[in-house]
């Protein structure tokens, strides 16, 4: 009866050393998945902002050449008829 309950003792032994190894795989899985919530959590949340303005150029990046249209004055003709042609 001693061999059988020894045997009983070292087979129960083995179970919970195998259970304790599942437990901390799950407890690992866990972790896995918990991060991966809060990442998706994260990408959610980057989804429904809404986009930035357009920045908004000033003056001084502009430039007075492209506020005026380039060099060319506004009362110049920019097609002329060559001299002696109708």
């Amino acid at each position: 009866m001693a061999d059988f309950l020894e045997q009983e003792n070292q087979l129960l032994k083995e179970e919970m050393v195998t259970m304790q190894a599942n437990m901390n795989e799950m407890a690992a899985t866990q972790t896995q998945v918990d991060e991966l919530t809060e990442l998706v959590r994260t990408l959610r949340a980057a989804e429904n902002k809404p986009p930035p303005p357009p920045p908004v150029r000033t003056q001084a990046e502009v430039g007075p050449s492209t506020i005026l249209g380039g060099t060319t004055p506004f009362n110049t003709p920019q097609q002329t008829i060559p001299e002696g042609r109708p």
